[in-house]
């Protein structure tokens, strides 16, 4: 027998009506998520076909040239006519164009030094040597150096101001304002403060007196007013002389790195140029303009302001060498190179240890250096040689994969 229905729901199968249902609170709305156009064949592009920072400057300019809508059309013609004729046609063997490219004018450069304002003290290699630092992704710059830009006005027009701070920046030790002499037979270290070294480096003498005091742990007889005696009485002379090796290398003022500075004028104000780099602790200081402040440290910047930032200053130092030595280079040149040595977000030199070693191929390994132990290596692991890449195609003498290379083709009879 079919169950009994209850009475509730017999009285709304009699009326026609169904059971009322639980209503579910609406939902709200999702806002609308606007979508920018992303990526299209390696640049940002518009419905025209070009770069969106080229369609920009084209309105800008015609906007402030007022051109009239005839002239602006024919421009705008030849612009995207430029544009299309200056993109690398499909199969073209860029790595090694831009390897020739770069590789012939590195020939011409020279190994001289360039000095700001006459003064050794600040130099920038500037030749082939400059050139290596970069292309092998050194960690460290044979001339590091930095350019501070001042963020208040008036105070980078001011060269005494800028002189000032650009003072207290200098990684200042005890050892460069004071002159030791040792008498170990009495136990007798008298300490002599360079007035030249503490005026020319802005350093408090009092200070430094008080801070050499607790350093060395013990109450100075001053003779004057620049010179300490200390006495040691049954102390190892050991003891007194790493006392004193601490003593030299114990910071007074600046910042770690810091050693020398100069201050020069550039576009109507004045920059400070330092030998010594630390890019990290000097945009922190509310005095220096940190989008401005630059060091030609690649490794650094891309620690400090990421891959990005290195990738872009590889970028610029590459440029700056080549055309302080009169060496025109196509730009998409360098930023190719800059790319292959940034594009796994470590920036790695174009050396045995940097990209060769993470190739996949073993003959490509072998192609450039150790050539018998990447064999011996690729035998012992068992690993397959694909033949794909350029280098491996032309050790086994088979056609490469560029250009008409590209295109397989089968004639019938």
């Amino acid at each position: 027998m079919a169950p009994k229905k209850t009475e509730k729901k017999a009285h709304h199968e009699k009326k026609g009506k169904k059971p009322a249902q639980k209503r579910e609170p609406k939902k709200k709305p999702e806002p609308e998520i606007e979508v920018e156009r992303v990526m299209l064949q390696g640049n940002l592009m518009d419905e025209d076909g070009l770069p969106k920072k080229v369609l920009e400057e084209f309105e800008n300019v015609t906007e402030e040239l007022k051109v009239k809508d005839k002239e602006k059309k024919e421009l705008f013609e030849r612009i995207v006519k430029h544009f299309e004729d200056s993109i690398v046609e499909p199969g073209e063997a860029v790595g090694i164009i831009t390897a020739q490219s770069l590789g012939e004018p590195g020939t011409q450069l020279t190994l001289r030094t360039k000095h700001y304002a006459g003064s050794a003290e600040v130099s920038v290699g500037s030749g082939i040597q400059r050139v290596e630092e970069i292309v092998d992704g050194r960690s460290k710059a044979k001339y590091p150096t930095m350019t501070i830009h001042i963020a208040d006005h008036a105070m980078r027009k001011d060269f005494d101001k800028v002189d000032l701070f650009a003072r207290t920046l200098i990684d200042v030790r005890v050892g460069d304002v004071i002159k030791v002499r040792e008498d170990l037979n009495t136990g007798k270290v008298t300490i002599e403060l360079d007035k030249d070294a503490i005026h020319s480096r802005n350093v408090n003498a009092e200070e430094l007196i008080d801070k050499i005091e607790k350093q060395m742990k013990k109450e100075a007889r001053k003779r004057d007013k620049y010179t300490l005696d200390f006495v040691f009485k049954n102390e190892a002379l050991l003891k007194i002389r790493r006392a004193l090796n601490k003593l030299r290398n114990l910071r007074i003022q600046g910042i770690r790195g810091i050693e020398k500075i100069i201050v020069v004028k550039e576009e109507n104000e004045y920059v400070i140029k330092t030998r010594g780099t630390n890019l990290k602790t000097i945009i922190k200081l509310e005095e220096v303009d940190g989008s401005r402040t630059m060091t030609n440290d690649i490794k650094e910047i891309s620690k400090v302001l990421g891959i990005e930032a290195g990738r872009i200053s590889i970028v610029n130092e590459l440029h700056k060498v080549l055309q302080e030595n009169g060496i025109s280079v196509d730009i998409r040149h360098i930023m190719l190179l800059a790319d292959l040595m940034t594009w796994d977000g470590d920036i790695r030199g174009i050396v045995r240890t940097g990209i060769t070693r993470g190739k996949s191929s073993p003959f490509a390994r072998a192609a450039f250096e150790e050539t018998v132990k990447h064999l011996l290596d690729a035998s012992f692991k068992g690993e397959v040689e694909n033949l794909e890449g350029v280098v491996e195609n032309i050790i086994v003498g088979q056609p490469i994969k560029v250009g008409t290379g590209r295109v397989n083709l089968v004639m019938k009879k």
